[in-house]
């Protein structure tokens, strides 16, 4: 879903997308109807398929065959960027290389989605969602079960939907600058950079704070801003708080608590004090979330 997804970010911004599938086979993500993973089998909807290539135009060619390989081209002719997931030596073979392409349209804005990169050892190497952006890149990682065990994936496609917001986005840039400057650039977007930039902010705070992935279990009364955690309600439903500006809105937050008190309290009447009493304080918390 990496790279088609990236085709339907721009559907809905408003571009003619056309996907080129093998008249046969199709896209290997129609195989997913016999791999038990969708409901209804053949006769349910492919959510994985119609998800990530809603609104687009659909042509089947066999890009083997030369008059595939030639439509294809003509193609080009005319179109504003080309966008595949095709591995570097798939697109050699094919001859729907970057020369190949821009010798038939010199202003074509050529994208590529990789696991891992279009440079070094593993430019070549295929990658998916739960091996390049999962594991590889170290979400998994950073982000471990209670047990210690690094995460499963959170969701079906989590990083190929981001993956492609960033393959989208990239395009939307190539082509304002070549509006500009009239230069088409070639668009490189590796699922394992998408990750790497989405854990960027614990990177540069696991040198700040000495950890290197995000604390888990314990006691979640131990958090320094009880502003910041999630508190369930009497109803079984669970609120999120995000006062980073804790002081200013404290007051205000445990008055309609019913918890007025905790506003003058010396031990929860500011950021300060509250992080050293955050036991006491979260505690408090939980039983006005909870009444």
């Amino acid at each position: 879903m990496f790279v088609p997804s990236a085709g339907a970010v721009l559907v809905d911004q408003g571009a003619e997308v056309l996907k080129i599938e093998h008249p046969e086979t199709g896209d290997p993500q129609r195989g997913l109807v016999t791999s038990g993973l969708l409901p209804g089998g053949a006769e349910g909807v492919n959510f994985m398929m119609e998800q990530p290539n809603h609104g687009k135009r659909s042509v089947a060619l066999d890009l083997s065959h030369p008059d595939g390989r030639e439509t294809l081209l003509r193609l080009v002719e005319t179109a504003d960027v080309f966008l595949t997931n095709y591995l570097p030596q798939v697109r050699r073979k094919l001859k729907i290389d970057n020369d190949d392409l821009r010798e038939r349209n010199p202003a074509i804005i050529i994208a590529r989605g990789t696991g891992q990169g279009a440079k070094g050892p593993d430019a070549e190497k295929a990658g998916y969602d739960g091996t390049s952006y999962w594991a590889r890149a170290g979400m998994a990682a950073v982000m471990p079960t209670r047990d210690g065990w690094p995460m499963g994936q959170a969701a079906p496609a989590f990083g190929d939907v981001m993956g492609g917001l960033a393959v989208a986005g990239a395009i939307s840039s190539a082509l304002f600058k070549r509006e500009r400057t009239g230069e088409a650039s070639i668009v490189d977007v590796s699922l394992m950079a998408t990750s790497m930039w989405q854990i960027s902010p614990l990177v540069v705070a696991s040198k700040l704070f000495g950890f290197s992935k995000i604390p888990q279990g314990g006691d979640r009364r131990q958090n320094q801003n009880p502003g910041v955690a999630v508190y369930r309600t009497g109803d079984d439903r669970f609120v999120m708080l995000v006062l980073l500006q804790s002081d200013k809105f404290w007051a205000d937050l445990v008055t309609r608590l019913g918890k007025p008190e905790m506003a003058t309290d010396e031990r929860f009447a500011d950021s300060t004090a509250r992080a050293a009493n955050c036991v006491e304080c979260i505690t408090l918390l939980d039983e006005a979330f909870e009444a």
